[in-house]
């Protein structure tokens, strides 16, 4: 099937998702997903070796991305806008919010008069015309809406991207093709075509090629060449076949018609002919008929024709393949719808400009949580077992909790039932809040400090009134904690003030009553079933279960839950915070001169200007102590000892290993020393290596390596 746009490979974020174990669920082989959108990484004090197995890097993928063309429009005009709601249509809000978009948008459509004459007593007429571009529920999705998208966010296209001239006037139809009116000659999607006849729901255009030649002239179409012989006044000699003015004859496989003679009778070497050469010299379209050069049976666009005849008829071209899944071809960041003659297209340029900060949700079964106010650091509880909120950066006031607005970067709830020591005075179990005292205000403040207990209600099972927990808190984004039980589990509800899809994981362990239990896993209340084994009703966004999705959750707001049931079977929960509210940016333009480029667009950067390729996919070159991204990937391991201690890569040895980074791939390449990095890249360049996010490998020469598994 014919596909008339473009496809790249980009997304989102601009801060490291850390802890991420599983990627994408099918399994990916070097250079995919590198040919497109793509850094390599460089220790800006690394040995020269790195930066020459960065320029083999780059060599070699560029070398194969060279059989993928990518067209791209140059001094094209339109809107851009920069605030499309993650979730939904393209055209629901700000620049692109119309049902269509016609020249007070994107300049290059025509608005105008159409001057012809229909060979009727008035002579030439006037027509209002103008074109316009439909989005229809062209719409930017996020992989809750298809966990199986490669990317966190894909534009999808069931059927609506339209172009359509439009006849403001009625429009004489019958006309059209009369041996007294003029010739019709169209601009439809900015190409000139003639057309032969027309009536209220079909079109005759003329899909052949015209050319002006003259005795002794060739010319070449679809392969095969036509000579003009000689010219008559009434007839043309073609290829040796002789043809009157006006009729078609087939010549070599293609139809040759004699469109009109320039016969100068007193100097016959000086007359010229106009022939039309294709395959067909016309063609009779209907509404939903393939258009033009599209395959019959499945084409990608089609005509769109409605009363041709009346006042706001038009001829459309729509795009007719339901764009909406994985399995389809929806466009991902980078990439763009591109109408047909490179008219115009709608390109997914990228995201808003934000960085995230990672949360993790575990437990923890020994606890020693304190008083909040004896200065002698006196333990309260020992060897609690407790769910815990932290902020994995550290960030110190990243959790603000509702009671006494304490400002963390850890907090622990624990089910505390009426056999402990609770901080509380009340006689039932109660579900208690505590946290680390970052701000050192109290001894030994590295301790968990109590902050405020919900008791449950007398007579009333495991009920407690709905707890309001507190916030986490990323720039300018609030996403509110609130807890309940439901049938003796524990519900954690997080929800984005911005008014995104909020989400819900369900603690289990023992069952939480009036008297008793305990918060140990997420799930159910069976440890043989539930303990470490991610089901789909552990986890919630919105109202659907999510538990068993494979890959990245973004949520509307631009959240993302990190691989929900690789981590559920860890027992743990990450979610990535933005410092803003996540859109979309979206252009449509028309106009400006097509262009194809066939590599993989790769640069090069040092560790140092990281920042600069945000969102690309990386290919990080050399060791954690002399390339900060490797040891950022690797959670910090800054020398030799610290990468062997993360890695289990010792002198000798070297590592290929995907990562999870704001959502792109990121491909660490290194070794223990320089001459083990060199190893690794050989490796890469010469084996099938999978780059799917969570493989590792380590090898020992540049010909072998073998899959680490955990």
């Amino acid at each position: 099937m014919k596909k008339i746009f473009r496809k790249a490979m980009n997304i989102a974020g601009s801060a490291a998702l850390i802890g991420m174990t599983v990627g994408m669920a099918a399994a990916a082989s070097y250079p995919t997903p590198f040919t497109s959108n793509t850094a390599i990484v460089v220790g800006a004090s690394a040995a020269p070796s790195d930066g020459i197995a960065a320029s083999q890097i780059a060599s070699n993928l560029d070398a194969a991305s060279a059989g993928s063309s990518v067209t791209t429009l140059t001094g094209a005009t339109g809107e851009t806008e920069d605030e499309v709601v993650l979730g939904g249509a393209i055209n629901a809000t700000g620049k692109l919010a119309a049902a269509t978009l016609t020249d007070s948008k994107i300049p290059s459509l025509l608005d105008t008069k159409l001057n012809w004459d229909d060979g009727g007593a008035s002579g030439a007429d006037d027509y209002n015309i103008h074109e316009e571009i439909l989005l229809g529920t062209m719409a930017i999705h996020t992989s809750f809406n298809d966990n199986d998208f490669e990317e966190l966010l894909a534009m999808t296209n069931d059927k609506q991207l339209e172009y359509r001239y439009v006849f403001d006037d009625a429009f004489n139809v019958t006309g059209v093709g009369d041996s007294d009116a003029d010739d019709l000659y169209l601009t439809i999607l900015g190409k000139s075509y003639e057309v032969s006849a027309m009536t209220a729901s079909s079109i005759t255009v003329v899909t052949s090629e015209e050319v002006s030649v003259a005795i002794g002239e060739s010319v070449t179409i679809d392969g095969k060449t036509f000579t003009v012989d000689d010219i008559f006044s009434g007839d043309v000699q073609v290829n040796g076949e002789m043809i009157s003015s006006g009729s078609t004859k087939k010549i070599d496989g293609l139809k040759v018609k004699v469109k009109s003679i320039g016969y100068h009778s007193n100097s016959p070497e000086l007359s010229k002919t106009i022939l039309q050469i294709g395959p067909e010299i016309s063609k009779t379209y209907s509404d939903g008929e393939e258009y033009i050069g599209e395959d019959e049976d499945d084409p990608t666009w089609v005509w769109h024709l409605d009363s041709l005849s009346t006042a706001a008829g038009y001829i459309g071209v729509k795009y007719n393949q339901k764009e909406t899944r994985d399995t389809d071809d929806v466009v991902y960041e980078g990439g763009s719808y591109l109408l047909p003659e490179n008219f115009g297209e709608v390109s997914f340029d990228g995201i808003t400009d934000v960085t995230y900060e990672d949360f993790k949700i575990y437990f923890d079964d020994s606890e020693d949580l304190w008083n909040n106010t004896d200065l002698t650091s006196t333990a309260q509880t020992l060897d609690a077992p407790v769910l815990i909120i932290e902020s994995v950066d550290g960030t110190k006031d990243a959790i603000k909790l509702t009671t006494g607005n304490q400002e963390t970067s850890k907090m622990y709830l624990m089910w505390a039932d009426d056999d402990e020591e609770t901080q509380g005075t009340q006689a039932n179990a109660s579900l208690e809040v505590f946290y680390s005292d970052v701000d050192g205000t109290i001894q030994d403040s590295i301790r968990p400090r109590f902050s405020v207990a919900y008791p449950t209600v007398a007579a009333s099972g495991n009920a407690i009134a709905q707890a309001d927990l507190g916030d986490l808190i990323v720039g300018d984004t609030v996403v509110a904690m609130n807890a309940s039980v439901v049938a003796g589990n524990l519900q954690v509800i997080f929800t984005d003030t911005g008014a995104g899809q909020s989400f819900t994981i369900d603690v289990g362990g023992e069952v939480l009553a009036e008297t008793s239990g305990e918060l140990k896993w997420f799930g159910g209340d069976t440890e043989a079933t539930d303990k470490e084994d991610g089901l789909a009703g552990d986890m919630l966004v919105a109202a659907t279960n999510v538990g068993t999705y494979d890959n990245d959750i973004m949520t509307t707001n631009g959240l993302i839950i990190q691989t929900p049931e690789a981590n559920l079977d860890n027992d743990e929960v990450i979610v990535s915070v933005p410092s803003d509210r996540v859109y979309a940016v979206v252009s449509v333009v028309a106009g400006g001169e097509a262009s194809e480029s066939g590599d993989a667009g790769v640069m090069t950067v040092d560790d140092a200007d990281a920042a600069t390729v945000s969102g690309k996919n990386l290919v990080v070159v050399g060791g954690s102590a002399i390339n900060s991204v490797a040891a950022e990937l690797l959670g910090g391991a800054l020398s030799e000892s610290a990468f062997t201690s993360a890695t289990d890569v010792a002198a000798g040895e070297f590592l290929i290993q995907s990562f999870s980074r704001a959502g792109k791939t990121a491909l660490l390449v290194a070794g223990y020393n320089a001459a083990d990095t060199e190893k690794a890249v050989t490796y890469l360049l010469n084996n099938d290596v999978d780059t799917t996010v969570g493989t590792k490998m380590k090898g020992t020469s540049a010909t072998e390596a073998s899959v680490v598994t955990a």
